[in-house]
């Protein structure tokens, strides 16, 4: 059986994505460490109840974003699978992945009008193709290998 290969562009769209995800959720992360300790030290001076506790709103607050940056894509497939069950569409359906996915489809746009994406595009193909040739060329034969 003949695994499907990956297409370049899916790939490379995936690999950003990801990146701009991870960059998201480090700051996310640097900005959540202080403010936790802020309220988890008001709550700890003022008594505060669980109901009015600054400490668990942000931890909601955290869930929430982790929700909408759905870094690892978790959250879609567990929603995909609860809609094919025919529920109705969750706030967790809601994320990053929709802004990403109406910056894509504006640059395919773009590029079916023949923009500056399409130029950008076809240069890049032609980097990457002669880094694969060149990959291709500097391999031996199988029946020469070690």
């Amino acid at each position: 059986m003949h695994e499907p290969e990956i297409a370049r562009w899916a790939l490379i769209r995936d690999m950003l994505i990801f990146q701009i995800k991870l960059a998201m959720d480090a700051i996310r992360d640097l900005l959540l460490s202080p403010v936790s300790i802020v309220c988890g030290l008001v709550d700890i001076l003022k008594g505060h109840s669980l109901s009015r506790s600054y400490f668990h709103k942000l931890m909601d607050f955290g869930h929430q974003t982790d929700s909408w940056l759905n870094l690892f894509g978790s959250h879609s497939k567990d929603a995909q699978n609860l809609n094919v069950m025919g529920s109705q569409k969750s706030k967790a359906d809601v994320n990053v992945d929709q802004l990403f996915s109406q910056v894509e489809s504006l640059l395919k746009e773009q590029h079916g009008k023949g923009g500056l994406t399409a130029s950008a595009k076809s240069t890049i193909d032609r980097y990457l193709n002669k880094i694969v040739e060149i990959k291709n060329s500097t391999k031996l034969p199988r029946d020469k290998q070690g």
